[in-house]
């Protein structure tokens, strides 16, 4: 009987101290409950990257280990310590072993993203929800955590701006910054100043300024004003002292859209053209008779895109043909200045070489979903396509595939007007959902 209890505390592994050390494991196998053991230490005295370099030294001592099992377990008995910090780095030290076990690689990076959105880290959690489903795709969506796994996503890209939030009107027709301070403009709510600081939101509309009319169009942010295009002429808020004044002489225009392009300004109307203006004071009409939605401008050629007429070409101040028999709503410029993109109403969208006016591409529902097309937005390889009834469609230019945002992807709304980026979030202006701010861009891995 003492020969058997002497063999037995031989076998045994040695206890642990405190603090593991080197010297205490060198010499022998760890088990696999040791190794949790050793995680859990390490972690308490932050210093979780010597594991590694023992495993360098010594790799007997570690061999046939499940490195991934024993941190998914030290990271869950974290938790259940309310170390989420610790918790947090041991998952991402989980994810990181793993290679090819796509099913702990789901959970791995899902508490990862979890734990990060919850310190309001999104970028971050968005990185890790996006391994999640890649890992999740590997496995044909079978796992317990698939329908957490797009929820949580939701909840990482996307928030809300809309009558939940005291807007009179869920409608937008522009999103434009300034700073803190977001100026949204509502198809019949007039203008709203939402300051980001203070949370403090302004509304501006008919009864308690100037502004001439509730029904905006557009906004364009100066320096020392604000511009806005409304139904009933144009008008600007003075910032130094906070005072709206309308423009006179234009009351009785349907203006669409202002822009300045360094040197005049360029407001688009419907049924009287374009007209222009250096010092906003006062505006000569350059363009009569058309329905102008939109204007583009490079170098000292304007590009007219009219419902009615198509594309027209302004340099020179003459008005020629550029692309006709086309509904034209929208015209943007390509990462190429020699490549333009004509969003239309019935004919889809349409990739133009701006040197000889040939039609290169035509996209139409087949891909889109729909044909009609709202607002545009170049963001480096992508170009993100805002339609009517069908959400966002998303070009990735390199590789030439479409993919769709929609209502499910938490999308407030499929009409889409305005599409508008600020830093790593895309604000998408609906016809009926408010605004969506969506961020699209994931940061590099949180280092353990």
């Amino acid at each position: 009987m003492k020969i058997f209890y002497l063999f037995l505390f031989i076998c045994m592994p040695l206890p642990l101290s405190a603090t593991v050390t080197f010297d205490q494991i060198k010499n022998r196998k760890v088990a696999q409950y040791e190794l949790t053991d050793i995680i859990m230490d390490l972690a308490i005295e932050e210093n979780g990257a010597l594991l590694d370099r023992w495993r360098s030294l010594s790799p007997k001592t570690f061999e046939k280990l499940d490195f991934t099992k024993a941190y998914l377990l030290a990271a869950n008995r974290s938790l259940e310590q309310r170390l989420t910090n610790q918790a947090l780095s041991l998952y991402i030290r989980s994810f990181q072993w793993i290679d090819k076990n796509y099913y702990d690689k789901v959970e791995a990076a899902f508490q990862a993203s979890f734990h990060l959105y919850a310190q309001n880290k999104r970028s971050e959690a968005l990185f890790y929800i996006n391994r999640a489903i890649e890992s999740l795709a590997k496995i044909r969506n079978n796992h317990p955590l698939a329908e957490d796994l797009f929820f949580l996503k939701r909840r990482i890209v996307w928030r809300y701006f809309s009558r939940f939030e005291s807007l009179p009107d869920n409608a937008i027709s522009a999103v434009e910054f300034d700073g803190d301070d977001v100026w949204i403009g509502m198809w019949s709510g007039g203008v709203g100043r939402f300051s980001r600081s203070s949370l403090r939101l302004d509304l501006y509309n008919e009864r308690n300024t100037k502004l001439p009319s509730n029904y905006t169009r557009d906004i364009l942010v100066r320096k020392d004003k604000i511009w806005v295009a409304t139904q009933s002429g144009l008008a600007y808020y003075q910032k130094s002292d906070a005072s709206w004044h309308p423009v006179k002489g234009l009351e009785k225009y349907k203006f669409k859209n202002i822009s300045h392009n360094g040197t005049h300004f360029y407001a688009t109307t419907l049924y009287k053209g374009v007209f222009r203006s250096k010092d906003g004071d006062s505006w000569e009409n350059i363009i009569s008779g058309h329905s102008v939605l939109d204007i583009l401008n490079i170098g000292n050629e304007f590009y007219i895109a009219t419902p009615e007429r198509g594309v027209y070409l302004y340099r020179d101040n003459k008005l020629e043909p550029f692309l006709p028999n086309v509904s034209a709503k929208v015209i943007i410029s390509d990462r190429d200045p020699n490549i333009l993109w004509v969003g239309t109403y019935g004919q889809g969208l349409l990739k133009i070489d701006r040197k000889s006016a040939k039609i290169l591409e035509e996209f139409r529902a087949n891909v889109m979903r729909s044909d009609y097309v709202e607002s545009l937005l170049v963001e480096e390889n992508k170009l993100w396509v805002g339609t009517l009834e069908t959400g966002v469609s998303i070009y990735d230019m390199d590789e030439g595939t479409w993919s769709i945002l929609g209502l499910r992807d938490g999308l407030p709304g499929l009409d889409i007007t305005s599409i508008t980026r600020e830093n790593d979030h895309l604000w998408f202006g609906t016809l009926a959902g408010g605004i969506g701010i969506y961020l699209f861009k994931e940061k590099f891995p949180v280092k353990e």
